[in-house]
C-alpha cells in the first residue's frame, strides 16, 4: 500500500492537507487501494468535507498536485486559493478532527461505512473519523 499520511499531519498549518495529497498522488498513479478509491473525493467523507470547506473542486486539487513538484508547490497552491486564509484553516483545524462524532458533521456516514473503511474499528469503536483512520492505519 503507498504510504499515506495520517489525518492530523499539517502542510501549511492546514491537518488533511497531506493526506489528501498522498491519496490524489497514489490516484493519479493508479496505485490507490480500492477502498480508497471509493472514498478519494467523496462529497460525504472527509475528503468532500475538507474540499468543500475551502471551495476547492475536487479537479481543481488533482490538477494542483499533478503539476506541483513536491508538498511545497501544493502547499503554496493551496495558500494562494481564495477561499483559504489562516481563519478558514483554524477552523477546519478544530472542526475537522470531530467529523462523525455523536453530535457533529458526518455521524451517519461514519457509523454507516465504519464497519467497511475501518476494519479495526469492529473490535475497538472510535469516536470519530480522525480516531478510526489513525486506528486502522497504525
Amino acid at each position: 500500500m503507498p504510504t499515506i499520511r495520517l489525518p492530523a499531519e499539517r502542510l501549511a498549518d492546514c491537518c488533511w492537507l497531506p493526506r489528501i495529497i498522498d491519496k490524489t498522488r497514489s490516484f493519479l498513479a493508479g496505485e490507490l487501494p480500492f477502498t480508497y478509491r471509493l472514498a478519494f473525493g467523496s462529497p460525504i467523507g472527509v475528503d468532500g468535507y475538507f474540499l468543500r470547506h475551502f471551495r476547492i473542486t475536487r479537479g481543481g486539487f488533482i490538477r494542483a498536485v499533478r503539476a506541483a513538484g513536491n508538498d511545497e508547490d501544493v502547499g503554496k497552491w493551496f495558500l494562494a486559493q481564495p477561499n483559504v486564509n489562516s481563519d478558514q484553516i483554524a477552523r477546519w483545524n478544530r472542526d475537522a478532527p470531530q467529523l462523525g462524532a455523536k453530535g457533529q458533521a458526518g455521524r451517519a456516514v461514519f457509523l454507516a461505512v465504519r464497519w467497511l473503511l475501518y476494519p479495526r474499528d469492529f473490535r475497538s469503536p472510535s469516536k470519530n473519523m480522525f480516531a478510526a483512520i489513525e486506528q486502522d492505519e497504525s
